[in-house]
């Protein structure tokens, strides 16, 4: 199977690069490290994963992340056709309380890349547009993401949106573990993210998305690699 990781620029080392190698070995990697097009910024060359003309699933995976206890579960995970698999986003506020009504986190998808082509043709055709409607709207944070709110709205026009089970997928920050630890209780029953003994056993893709938040800048890394 395929998985497509995108290390565009210096902000991630290859360091991240060999992590993502060691714990996926058996896969094909690979790595999107120039823009599709000068005017497509970071994440949104995610995308390139739809462009590729096979018939079997691919995985789609952000690198700012640990993968942790039984991991493959997740890459393994079946989807049918006409199905997008993607990571919940369980930490937003559900509406009426916020604005945000979207539900997916952007850190894993996995696809059929003929049947998911049509979002990347609709994005290549307004690229600048997308890039920041999202912004524009308030749901995604200037100058340009907002690319899991386009995915996850365009996939709702042709496709079927499966996520991954709750209780195997969290946002870190240890700076906002309480707040993150409530949140996973609501969201599966489970009743604490991280002990002395490691991520709950349930989990399995820990997802460093703050800014300036490293996996590889953790002082508790070493223990998880």
């Amino acid at each position: 199977m395929k998985i497509i990781c995108v290390r565009i620029g210096d902000l991630y080392g290859p360091q991240y690069e060999e992590y993502i190698e060691s714990k996926l070995s058996e896969y094909e990697i690979i790595w999107v490290r120039e823009p599709i097009q000068p005017n497509i910024n970071l994440q949104w060359n995610k995308m390139f994963g739809m462009t590729l003309d096979t018939d079997e699933p691919v995985c789609v995976m952000d690198i700012d992340v640990l993968l942790v206890n039984d991991y493959k579960k997740i890459f393994e995970y079946p989807i049918e056709h006409g199905q997008f698999l993607a990571a919940p986003g369980w930490w937003r506020e559900p509406p009426p309380e916020a604005k945000d009504r979207f539900t997916i986190n952007g850190g894993f998808q996995k696809y059929y890349p003929k049947e998911a082509k049509y979002i990347y043709e609709k994005f290549m055709k307004q690229p600048e547009y997308w890039q920041t409607k999202y912004v524009k709207d308030g749901y995604a944070s200037p100058p340009f993401y907002g690319e899991q709110h386009y995915i996850e709205d365009s996939v709702n026009e042709k496709l079927q949106l499966v996520k991954l089970p709750n209780s195997w997928v969290t946002r870190f920050d240890e700076n906002l573990l309480y707040h993150f630890t409530l949140k996973y209780t609501q969201a599966c029953g489970n009743l604490y993210l991280i002990n002395d003994d490691g991520f709950h056993k349930d989990l399995k893709f820990v997802h460093f998305a703050s800014k300036g938040n490293f996996p590889h800048k953790w002082d508790k890394y070493d223990k998880f690699k």
